[in-house]
């Protein structure tokens, strides 16, 4: 579930990393399972993991969970009249502590009170005031849905949070996928690809050049051995 590995690449170091799941990553991670199934509204493509390696930098740590402004979006949309976010509620203080821009949501119905603000320091594009908004809206939709009391946080909440694309190693570490000659063979054994993938705990898109040359070979020489113990077998009857 949200493409989770036993370890991550590290561009900067060029090794995998065996990876940490923190208490923190794997309640945010049931809760959010746990959401998506019940409602339907947002999807494991809508989140993704916290990444932060470890001070000696021999270990990633799965940290916490994100979820993005659109899957906000998608939430609030599907919410009820009650626990929709409401513009009406939203004020604005353009001279807030040490020049930061603060939006204020203010609902007694739902009992929210939430800001959102945005300073030089923690908003590095031209449109604060659209990135304001943003992270306060996404900040009462997380509490009004109650995704928030369990750690999962928007992408609009800082930099840091923006999605991080999947560092891949370079081309010429790349597994390489199993040739058509290799398919056309396994299947002569009358062995599938989901077979493999099942005998080495993998799924099929996974499946290497190298997996399936291994027992490509395995059936090779199961097969050379029963005809040899067959001819022998001949021999012993004439």
């Amino acid at each position: 579930m949200f493409n989770e590995k036993l370890k991550e690449y590290d561009s900067k170091t060029g090794q995998e990393l065996p990876v940490v799941l923190s208490a923190r990553y794997r309640q945010s991670r049931d809760v959010a399972v746990k959401f998506i199934k019940e409602h339907g509204i947002v999807g494991e493509e809508d989140f993704w993991i916290l990444m932060n390696k470890n001070a000696a930098g021999t270990k990633m740590n799965y940290s916490g969970l994100i979820i993005s402004h659109n899957g906000c979006l998608k939430i609030n949309d599907a919410a009820d009249e009650k626990r929709k976010f409401m513009p009406e509620c939203v004020s604005v203080d353009k001279s807030g502590y040490k020049d930061s821009l603060v939006f204020t949501y203010s609902n007694p119905a739902q009992g929210l009170y939430e800001v959102g603000e945005v300073s030089a320091k923690n908003c590095k594009n031209e449109y604060p005031y659209a990135m304001g908004f943003k992270r306060l809206f996404d900040r009462v939709v997380l509490k009004l849905c109650k995704l928030a009391y369990s750690g999962i946080y928007s992408d609009s909440e800082a930099e840091e949070f923006k999605e991080q694309e999947s560092e891949e190693q370079p081309n010429a570490d790349k597994p390489n996928p199993p040739t058509a000659e290799q398919l056309k063979e396994l299947d002569a054994f009358n062995v599938k690809p989901e077979q493999v993938a099942t005998y080495l705990k993998k799924t099929v898109e996974q499946l290497t050049s190298e997996d399936v040359e291994k027992i490509i070979v395995k059936k090779r020489k199961a097969a050379a051995k029963a005809a040899e113990e067959s001819n022998g077998s001949k021999i012993q009857g004439e």
